[in-house]
């Protein structure tokens, strides 16, 4: 029996700032589906495990409090699962999957890396990358053998399949469990699958959804950046106080603002507006899309970028309000929207 430490790296529920996917989901969320399912098959395997990050992603562990834990614990391996990203825009082809250990001569752990990587590879169908080296804290400070993984790019439109795939991610748990396995030596034991129950009757079909598929798309979108709100395709206050709290943030992060993120459009929020145009790309050109939308005038596709759908509809509604019409999104304009 080993006794191995992991850790889904970073956190979640707005706990680390960035380490996101380009439409707002946590980095945090996908480690920690890979982190479950390598848990499940150690422990079935026989295996101690203490993870060391936050299993509710509530809050983001320190780095030295994560290293003391496995140290002081006296783990004979620790695992520490990332997924990559090149910047916050997406990007088309492949990222890949690398594994890193620490600077120098490790053979402990680049052997540990070499068990777990190519099967992380397998698992994820993605690139190879290889095996890295880097001066990574959890890899130079814990007293055993130490690898990070990176199980794809968040930002990769191909990675992304992947990513977003239960089955994909519960695969490259299992991959890495099998692989400190090896490591160690011993036998993979897969948890016992429980027992299906009888069949239920069918229940009678579920009416189709009310509401509007656009704004629950909005609506999803909010969720994912990191707002909770309902997603039924209904207009309403509340999905609008989810889009002012976006719009507060974006501005905080892309210009430091300094503004409250609370929802509540006023005189700050107004005076902080930056001009949004033709050929913007990003979270400010979505929070206007749909903004637009809920105001009645359709923007087109609700994809964050500001091309001509988004134009006329910037045009209709400063008419609609008696503005200025010039097709731009400045202060009159986005007060008008807030």
């Amino acid at each position: 029996m080993a006794k191995i430490a992991i850790c889904a790296g970073h956190g979640g529920s707005n706990s680390t700032p960035g380490k996101r996917t380009p439409d707002g989901e946590y980095e945090w969320n996908f480690n920690d589906k890979v982190v479950r399912a390598a848990i499940a098959v150690l422990k079935a395997s026989g295996h101690q495990v203490l993870r060391t990050d936050d299993a509710s992603g509530k809050t983001d562990i320190g780095l030295t409090t994560r290293v003391n834990a496995a140290n002081n614990w006296g783990a004979d391996v620790y695992v520490s699962v990332h997924h990559n990203a090149l910047s916050t825009k997406w990007f088309n082809g492949s990222g890949g999957v690398e594994t890193y250990t620490y600077t120098g001569a490790q053979p402990k752990s680049e052997r540990l890396a070499k068990e777990v990587h190519k099967r992380i590879v397998s698992a994820m169908g993605l690139r190879d990358r290889g095996l890295k080296k880097a001066n990574f804290y959890i890899v130079k400070n814990t007293k055993m053998p130490a690898i990070l993984t990176e199980g794809g790019f968040m930002d990769s439109r191909v990675d992304i399949v992947a990513m977003r795939d239960d089955k994909k991610l519960k695969a490259q748990g299992e991959a890495i469990a099998a692989g400190i396995i090896a490591y160690l030596g011993g036998k993979v034991k897969l948890p016992d699958k429980p027992k299906e129950a009888a069949p239920e009757p069918k229940p009678e079909p579920k009416p189709k959804p009310k509401g509007d598929s656009y704004v629950r798309s909005i609506q999803q979108w909010v969720v994912n950046y990191g707002y909770k709100i309902a997603v039924d395709g209904l207009k309403g206050p509340e999905t609008k106080r989810g889009l002012v709290r976006v719009y507060q943030n974006e501005l905080n992060k892309q210009f430091k603002a300094g503004l409250s993120v609370d929802g509540i459009p006023g005189p700050k929020t107004y005076n902080a507006a930056v001009n949004v145009r033709r050929g913007a790309k990003g979270n400010l050109t979505r929070v206007l899309q749909a903004l637009l939308y809920l105001a009645g005038h359709n923007p087109g596709p609700f994809d964050g970028a500001f091309g001509d759908g988004t134009e006329k509809a910037v045009r209709a509604f400063q008419k609609a309000k008696g503005l200025g019409v010039d097709g731009i999104a400045g202060k009159n304009t986005w007060k008008a929207l807030l």
